[in-house]
């Protein structure tokens, strides 16, 4: 997924270019900036000409160190022409301005390295600008602060130059308390103070370059400081080190919005979190982008967000960052009563260490979330996410979990009431949860868990790798694949007792739905004893141990399952599914049974008949018909390959579907009935012979013979136009066969049977009779009497006829004709395939085969011809249909 970086359109952060941060403002204020700026880089060279409205701008250079405020004859000196102006002092003539402009403080080069601004421990009116509490109940800004921005135009401080400024413990005062709106504090080396080091109130406060750090004492309580009103806040490029409290924090019961975080660096908080949300506050838009938040080497590790009772947030976003505080949670909800919506943690790593696991990605809560994304994170050696509340319209989708550890929760767990949650496309991989997905709670409705990976869940207990106790409506396990290889290093070899799908959701009464449906996944390793590498180890990968129907089909199991190859017993809690419990889980219905199996690798297609049991098994319940099959293929004593399914079905019926391309091996069946209840999956005999051969085929054919191959063995049946056996024989140990006494110009059928069993037909036919000089054979024509009729038959072998009789007349190598009918000979004795006519007895002496004139009264005969040809092409057409059925 591609991420937008938030603040990326924030315009060049080095304060020399004249850019500002912050809010939008008129040319004319950009102008006056890149002037004044300008008149303090190139103090030595010529200054270039500037408009009018460069000119507007106010701006304060600060060339001491001192504590007092200075201010005097509209300038910061004490005295005329002095050069000791105070950042106090500057901000007096700020808070001051008219300029609609703004005012822009900066510090003199001179003051660089000769030391940081020092405050006492001692408060006094001398050197602080509030010694009033800025937040009444606040825990973090008792006493007021050291400075105060307070204008009514846009002020920007530069602090490049400055070293630093330092507060001493006991203050208990913020360092710079930002009251106004469009205030910039960029590029200061480092505040500790001694409360928050920034506290915002304002609108439009942008700090960029900001460090605040503390590492070496427990001065500093919190970085920055957001106050009820707080607005447009943006934070960039900025350091917190070791406050005590937090590094960003929303102060109790206060109402801030859209805030922007990006480029946060937060390590070594002592206490809360490097990101807080206090007490009752209200958060509308809050986004975390390209942040890092805690370090692997910290030694006071805290949570990343800290989520206090009773907060409402919208629009809470973590995007490209990075939670890495050892033993603590990325997102840690205290206490109860928080609703969060719009909510999205995309791009972002959860990530520990071996030796340094996080906590929980998502703690242990009862939070509500209305509309969440959960995407294209990595969680790699942390604790599970875990959203115990309620969650509606969620994605939790495309995520990378690996060595994920919670020994007392799964690595994603959804619980109390779900509506719409999508959690598809994540792979999960070396877990030692509790399970891998678990959905909890009171009810769930239109939840998909779909396209999923799922491997290796490390367990020496009984575990899940998607456990369902929550029932509802419309939710599905689909088209996951779960795969248990516990012979991988990561592994244990006795981590084999566990599930792959456990439902121990109820409905409402044995024949009411669960809700669920458990479709199209891949399972393999589960119920297997690596120990032994043997089938043992712990019961079915599926197990509905609960009331009511549960839909579970399609799914497939790979070698490292077991079936059942003993047919009087199917009810089991070591095959495939296991409907737990009689009459009460599915009705424990029987499954049909596939009989007089053929699978033709030719045709690819499988056809069996559908056979009901003729007593109910142990544990088992008739099925009601009709019955929807369900139809897999395995090599072995497997499920490996799914082939379909087919409805309405009856006892006895022969049922035909594709085969997928799949040969030999078995077909099982699972049946639903017609209550909607789901089968166990059905035994196969190993000894039954399910594939038919191929088809022979046929290498040559004479006028009264055809030859061919076939499988060495075998027997060839030659059957003809109808169905009749006409001849048959051994395939020999060469694969040969040979058939005669066939007739020439004939269509026939050939099949090959290999023990017993007959294979699809070859269609072939044998070579056309033959005509001309040879012809004497079939018979010769006469014609005998006083109509000069010529018997069927044809020529004689000069291909000649002859005619007796008063009217009959012969030509030596003519056509004989009688009545209109005529078989013509040509004078070379081939056949010419013309028609002639002429009276009784009469011989056409053209000998071409050509027709004479006729007339209409011909036409006649011409159309009883010509309906005689459609008629027998219709017959032709009627046998092949029937053929083919």
């Amino acid at each position: 997924m591609t991420h937008t970086r938030i603040g990326e359109n924030m315009g060049n952060r080095t304060f020399g270019s004249g850019k500002l941060p912050g809010r939008a403002r008129s040319g004319a204020t950009r102008g006056a900036l890149v002037f004044t700026v300008g008149l303090a880089t190139v103090a030595a060279g010529a200054v270039l000409p500037v408009s009018a409205a460069n000119a507007a701008a106010d701006t304060i250079t600060v060339t001491s160190l001192g504590l007092t405020g200075n201010a005097g004859a509209g300038n910061c000196a004490a005295t005329a022409g002095g050069s000791d102006c105070t950042l106090r002092g500057a901000l007096e003539i700020a808070n001051a301005s008219t300029n609609p402009d703004g005012v822009k403080i900066d510090f003199a080069p001179s003051l660089a390295g000769t030391g940081q601004i020092a405050f006492p421990g001692t408060v006094t009116a001398a050197n602080s600008m509030s010694t009033s509490v800025l937040n009444p109940g606040s825990e973090n800004t008792a006493n007021g602060a050291r400075y105060v921005v307070d204008a009514k135009v846009p002020v920007s401080i530069d602090f490049t130059n400055l070293d630093g400024i330092e507060d001493q413990d006991g203050s208990h005062l913020a360092g710079i308390y930002v009251k106004s709106d469009d205030v910039t504090l960029a590029n200061l080396k480092n505040m500790r103070a001694a409360e928050s080091g920034i506290a915002v109130r304002g609108s439009g406060t942008v700090i960029d370059g900001v460090r605040l750090e503390d590492p070496t004492s427990p001065v500093q309580e919190v970085g920055v400081l957001l106050l009820d009103g707080a607005s447009d806040t943006r934070i960039v490029d900025t350091t917190v080190y070791s406050p005590y409290w937090g590094s960003v924090v929303v102060d109790n019961k206060a109402t801030v919005t859209n805030t922007v975080i990006d480029g946060l660096v937060s390590r070594g908080v002592e206490n809360w979190g490097h990101l807080m949300f206090e007490d009752d506050s209200v958060v509308n838009g809050f986004s975390v982008a390209n942040s890092t938040l805690g370090a692997l080497e910290e030694t006071s590790p805290s949570h990343g967000l800290f989520i206090n009772p009773g907060v409402v947030a919208s629009g809470v976003k973590l995007v490209d960052s990075t939670f890495q505080s050892p033993g603590k949670e990325g997102i840690h909800f205290y206490g109860a009563g928080q609703k969060l919506t719009g909510t999205e943690i995309t791009g972002t790593k959860f990530v520990g260490t071996d030796a340094k696991n996080l906590g929980r990605v998502v703690s242990d809560n009862t939070a509500e979330f209305a509309g969440l994304d959960f995407t294209d994170n990595r969680v790699d050696y942390a604790g599970g996410a875990v959203f115990r509340g309620s969650v509606s319209n969620a994605r939790i989708d495309d995520n990378t979990v690996t060595n994920s550890v919670d020994l007392g929760a799964a690595a994603l767990q959804l619980g109390r009431t779900l509506d719409g949650v999508s959690v598809s496309g994540n792979h999960f991989e070396h877990l030692y949860t509790l399970d891998t997905i678990r959905v909890e709670g009171t009810s769930a409705k239109n939840v998909s868990i779909s396209g999923n990976t799922l491997k290796n869940l490390y367990a020496s207990v009984s575990r899940s790798a998607i456990r369902i106790d929550a029932p509802g409506s419309g939710n599905v396990v689909d088209g996951n694949t779960l795969t248990q290889k516990n012979d991988d290093p990561f592994m244990r070899p006795d981590s084999f007792n566990h599930w792959a799908i456990y439902n121990s959701a109820n409905a409402t009464a044995n024949d009411a739905s669960v809700g669920w449906a458990v479709t199209n996944n891949s399972i393999d390793g589960f119920g297997w004893d690596y120990i032994g590498n043997r089938e043992g180890g712990s019961q079915a990968p599926i197990v509905h141990n609960a009331r009511g129907k549960l839909l579970v089909t399609g799914n497939t199991f790979g070698e490292h399952t077991r079936g059942s190859l003993t047919t009087d017993v199917e009810h089991s809690g070591y095959w495939f599914l296991w409907n737990v419990g009689d009459t009460v889980s599915n009705n424990t219905v029987q499954t049909y049974r596939a009989d007089q199996v053929s699978i033709d690798g030719d045709a690819d297609e499988v056809t069996f008949t559908a056979t009901k049991p003729a007593q109910n098994l142990i544990g088992n319940n008739d099925a009601t018909a009709p019955v929807t099959l369900h139809v897999y293929w395995t090599a072995d004593n497997h499920a490996e390959v799914y082939l379909g399914k087919v409805e309405d079905v009856s006892p006895g019926d022969r049922v035909t579907l594709p085969a997928k391309g799949n040969t030999g091996g078995h077909i099982r069946l699972q049946t639903v009935d017609a209550n909607g209840n789901t089968s166990q999956y059905s035994s196969i005999d190993p000894n039954a012979e399910s594939s038919i051969p191929s088809a022979p085929k046929v290498t040559g054919t004479e006028s009264t013979s055809a030859t061919g191959t076939g499988t060495a063995g075998g027997t060839f049946t030659v059957r003809d136009e109808s169905g009749a056996q006409v001849a048959t024989g051994p395939i020999d140990d060469s694969g040969n066969w040979s058939a005669t006494g066939l007739k020439c110009g004939t269509e026939y059928t050939v099949v090959q049977s290999v023990d017993g069993i007959e294979s699809r037909e070859t269609t072939f036919k044998t070579v056309a009779c033959p005509t001309g000089s040879n012809a004497s054979a079939n018979g010769t024509s006469s014609a005998d009497g006083a109509d000069g009729t010529s018997n069927a038959g044809g020529s004689n072998a000069n291909g000649t006829s002859t005619a007796t009789g008063a009217n009959g007349t012969s030509t030596a190598n003519g056509t004989s004709t009688a009545n209109g009918a005529n078989t013509n000979a040509a004078a070379d004795g081939t056949s010419a395939n013309g028609t002639a006519s002429g009276t009784a007895g009469q011989s056409d002496a053209k000998g071409d085969g050509s027709l004479p004139t006729t007339g209409s009264g011909d036409l006649g005969g011409l159309a009883i011809g010509a309906l005689a040809l459609l008629a027998l092409g219709g017959g032709a057409l009627l046998i092949a249909r029937r053929r083919r059925a």
